[in-house]
């Protein structure tokens, strides 16, 4: 997953710095929540893997759920960008106070790994998704339109 910084943003900036007295500050702020989700292909067969097999594999899922009779495993993890800037203006000598603006924009991307069980605790079909938008949990539930 890339991560660019626009070159004009950085320009205006430096130019705003220039031209006004008072401080600019940019912060890049990379997050990441849970472990890295690793899909071993060769290890986990749908129709053969079982649920204890599945657990020895990768070890305990972040969540566990019902879905009418199977059992859905989720191993997940999330990974966010933020981008801020805040420009600050000490205006004490002209009104007692300071002009302060600031602005930032964040960008979250999931990696997803779901394994689903039927009554048996056999694996009956699994889903990766790699740099999505949404947990699998609120894609798995959303109302479709």
């Amino acid at each position: 997953m890339d991560f660019r910084i626009n070159s004009f943003f950085v320009s205006m900036v430096i130019l705003i710095n220039v031209l006004l007295a008072g401080c600019v500050t940019y912060q890049i702020a990379k997050y990441v929540e849970g472990d890295e989700v690793n899909v071993p292909k060769e290890e986990l067969e749908v129709g053969k893997t079982t649920l204890e097999e599945a657990l020895s594999i990768l070890g305990a899922p972040d969540k566990v759920a019902k879905v009418g009779v199977e059992n859905l495993l989720v191993y997940e993890r999330a990974l966010l960008y933020r981008n801020r800037i805040k420009v600050g203006i000490p205006l004490s000598e002209i009104i007692r106070g300071n002009l302060s603006m600031a602005a930032y924009g964040t960008l979250v991307r999931y990696d997803s790994l779901a394994l689903f069980f039927n009554t048996e605790g056999i694996l009956s079909h699994k889903t990766f998704e790699k740099g999505t938008s949404h947990p699998y949990f609120k894609t798995l539930f959303a109302d479709k339109q």
